[in-house]
């Protein structure tokens, strides 16, 4: 009997830059994920999530200080007090009358 050969599969052509970014998830599919991650008290992944969203959102959408929002939680979930302080001022417009 002879040997038999194995097939190999064709590895398909790598993925351009515009195919990549129209296949990642949405900011409001991700921001639900990380109220999910909250929920289940997985603060390390949800920190993920809400670090990919912040880093794709520009300008004051609603969906940025959503994501502010909840990092402040994590960091207060997580023990860091200051950071999650520091993330809810984030939130506040300057007062006029601050130093």
């Amino acid at each position: 009997m002879g040997r038999s050969r194995t097939q190999q599969k064709k590895s398909a052509p790598p993925a351009s830059a515009s195919a990549v970014a129209s296949s990642s998830p949405s900011i409001s599919s991700l921001l639900t994920k990380a109220q999910d991650l909250i929920v289940q008290c997985d603060y390390p992944l949800a920190r993920k999530f809400i670090e990919r969203v912040l880093g794709r959102v520009d300008g004051t959408i609603p969906e940025k200080s959503q994501a502010r929002e909840m990092m402040g939680v994590v960091l207060l979930e997580m023990g860091d007090v200051d950071a999650a302080r520091e993330m809810f001022l984030t939130l506040l417009p300057p007062h006029s009358d601050a130093p």
